[in-house]
């Protein structure tokens, strides 16, 4: 079993330099021997490194030739406001110059703006200039007199009756027309419908993405990651697809970073001059609810060791972060015990040096076990 990962001190500069005998690694809480290591290393890493791959112990036939470094950025355009997406461009230059710099292979996808764009970055920096210029949001600010939000929706399709409550106190408190309680109840039931409805299908249409941006990597060799840059989408505990896409991804070893795109945290929208003094404190938002609206997308990065940079709006080094996780990485290879069901496996690194975190896959799906 190979996993690679990368590790981060506590400022978030890639670590590079370090030796097998500095990780240990566990499958279902039990150690496992490492039987193969190799770095990859850059020259701004945070630890002094060789610019080539050093490799330890590593037998012959395990494949671990350092390969280039393949980049697919999806710019999740349908998750993202106008606004956003101008704010995004310096940044995603600045991300096809540091790949251009490492002679690696960019594929640009924006779907909602007609982009998809895949060749090596050095060379075609104005053709991804051009393309990144073109890129705009579609996902408009909810105006209207019934705002329910994606998470709100979600929940309260599926039973939370709290937040029926809560999303028809808001109604009635901008709609004095419904002079009736029982008639907010209804408009809230139906425009939840709405919403969880609209926001399921784009998530679906980013996943569908996300698994053809996978299938183009697999076939590459080197360094593969996803980068999603996305307004995010809420967690669905019926969202059975994300199963499929975390299981894809961690076959080919291709971790899924996100990027959330929305910024620096406020407050929430309710509390604003625009409907502030028409909302009691029932009717608003509950604290929680900006990060709520991404868990969905922050898992997936979490589930595939993707890196997660969010709450800022510096884009340009939240980027850059993501990219140099793609210079200076380690993989280490064990032999997984035998496994009489098949399931989910758990995986964890560990680093001995106090002060570094490891980011790796969570595990694998063993589909292969064969009973004793």
């Amino acid at each position: 079993m190979l996993v690679d990962f990368v590790v981060t001190d506590k400022s978030d500069r890639v670590v590079g330099g370090l030796k097998a005998q500095d990780f240990v690694v566990k499958e279902d809480g039990k150690e496992r021997p490492i039987v193969s290591f190799a770095a990859f290393s850059k020259a701004s890493a945070a630890a002094p490194a060789a610019a080539e791959a050093t490799v330890d112990e590593v037998p012959a036939a395990t494949p671990l030739t350092a390969g280039g470094v393949t980049t697919v950025l999806f710019v999740d355009d349908a998750q993202l406001k106008p606004q956003e997406a101008a704010r995004l461009v310096p940044a995603l230059k600045k991300l096809v110059d540091v790949i251009a710099e490492q002679k690696g292979v960019l594929a640009l996808v924006a779907p909602g703006s007609n982009i998809q764009l895949a060749d090596e970055a050095s060379g075609n920096r104005a053709v991804y200039g051009a393309a990144i210029d073109r890129i705009v949001g579609h996902q408009l600010d909810d105006r209207s007199p019934y705002p329910v939000s994606d998470v709100e929706a979600i929940l309260g399709e599926m039973g939370d009756t709290s937040i029926v409550e809560r999303v028809a106190a808001r109604f009635v408190y901008l709609n004095r027309g419904l002079l009736k309680y029982d008639m907010a109840l209804i408009a809230a039931r139906g425009r939840i419908t709405e919403v969880a409805a609209a926001a399921r299908a784009r998530r679906g249409y980013a996943y569908e993405v996300l698994l053809k941006s996978l299938d183009f990597l697999a076939g590459k060799p080197g360094r593969r990651s996803v980068v999603m840059v996305s307004g995010g989408y809420a967690s669905d505990k019926d969202d059975v697809k994300q199963r499929e896409l975390v299981n894809r991804s961690l076959q080919i070893n291709a971790p899924i970073h996100f990027l959330d795109a929305r910024g620096l945290q406020g407050m929430s929208r309710y509390l604003g001059v625009e409907y502030r003094s028409a909302i009691e404190h029932d009717a608003i938002e509950p604290p929680g609810s900006f990060s709520e609206a991404a868990a969905g997308a922050s898992g997936l990065a979490d589930d595939t060791g993707g890196l997660y940079v969010r709450n800022t709006n510096d884009m340009v080094k939240g980027l850059t972060r993501i990219v140099d996780m793609s210079g200076t990485y380690y993989i280490l290879g064990y032999e997984p015990p035998e496994h009489t069901k098949r399931g989910f496996r758990k995986i964890k690194v560990e680093v001995a040096t106090k002060g570094l975190k490891v980011h790796s896959r969570r595990g694998y799906f063993d589909e292969t076990a064969t009973p004793r």
